[in-house]
């Protein structure tokens, strides 16, 4: 099976050219370390500068992944014009100041999610990317997964009949010294986390819910550590999203369809390997599994790169209005909090 997988993915690193794509990596966090794995296994992809706030950080990191040059400032990593692409993996708040920056210099952008908390930022964010023609999109990962491209291949082809409702839930584990209650300002459990369900909700059902309805809980300095959200359509289906800070993490997704269902709960919906479509009777229907070459990174970095590599500027996995529509809703719902 990792044979397949790796084949797989080399398969689709075929569409990447001949030359490599030389990536930038804003910010020195976590979530960087994991996308850079997923870079290394890559042979089109060169980690070939690191940006921080400081230089300690960007030699520590660039070192560990065997960068060619390290910068202590975001400044002067975006002035390099070596650089093909820069994935931004610094925190929400800083993502429009962060990717301005790219796109003023002359970079390509892969944002981390969530790409903007305010839909007039990613709305000019995208407008400077198509006036100086660059390749800008938001790294919601889930989208290039080929569990996600098969869920939206049943959908396109009625498998589940009428979808009338969709359940889906993203829970983390979490103390008071989680990163989201000691920073206000990185906007709470919604853009960081629920997120996910909200997304694959308007994937299934559409991004202009008719009615849309939601409660939030608060911690002493504002910051919603769990939420509750209702979206309903015009045809009668709804959508149930909950998300938020937790004693557990957990993560599940279920699709009920007139003619076939789906439910996710033995593993992480927005990083699985595997779907069963159900039908009515409880018998599969169709049995999906495609196991990652590395860590599920791998194919949105795929996606910039080819889309880089072909002239692109836009993704269609990850279509610029998906994206501002989803940010519209949760600007909505962090109004209603």
């Amino acid at each position: 099976m990792k044979m397949e997988a790796d084949k797989k993915r080399e398969d689709a690193a075929q569409g990447c050219g001949d030359r490599p794509v030389r990536w930038g990596i804003m910010g020195t966090g976590r979530i960087a370390g994991v996308f850079c794995e997923a870079l290394k296994a890559l042979p089109q992809a060169e980690i070939y500068a690191v940006g921080s706030r400081g230089m300690e950080k960007a030699k520590a990191f660039g070192t560990a992944w065997g960068a060619e040059k390290y910068y202590g400032s975001y400044e002067e990593l975006a002035a390099d014009g070596n650089v093909d692409i820069i994935y931004v993996a610094t925190p929400i708040a800083c993502h429009y100041e962060n990717v301005r920056l790219c796109l003023k210099a002359g970079r390509n952008a892969l944002c981390e999610k969530a790409f903007t908390q305010r839909v007039e930022e990613a709305e000019e964010l995208y407008a400077l990317a198509r006036e100086k023609r660059l390749f800008l999109m938001e790294a919601m990962w889930t989208k290039c997964q080929p569990v996600f491209q098969k869920i939206m291949e049943w959908k396109r082809n009625g498998a589940f009949g009428e979808i009338q409702a969709v359940e889906a839930r993203f829970y983390t584990s979490a103390t008071t010294e989680h990163r989201l209650m000691k920073n206000p300002a990185q906007g709470g459990s919604l853009y960081d986390l629920t997120i996910y369900p909200l997304m694959y909700a308007c994937a299934l059902l559409g991004y202009e819910p008719r009615k849309m309805c939601g409660a939030a809980a608060k911690s002493p300095e504002g910051v919603d550590t769990m939420e509750s959200i209702l979206l309903q359509y015009e045809n009668g289906a709804f959508a149930g999203i909950t998300g938020g800070l937790s004693c557990e993490r957990q993560a599940s997704l279920y699709i009920h369809g007139t003619k076939g269902r789906v439910l996710i709960n033995q593993e992480h919906f927005y990083k699985a390997q595997r779907a069963v479509l159900t039908g009515w009777d409880n018998q599969p229907i169709e049995n999906f599994e495609a196991p990652f070459g590395v860590n599920g990174y791998e194919y949105e970095a795929l996606e910039a790169m080819n889309c880089i590599l072909r002239g692109k500027t836009e993704s269609a996995l990850v279509p610029v209005e998906e994206t501002i529509a989803v940010i519209r809703l949760m600007e909505r719902c962090a109004e209603k909090f």
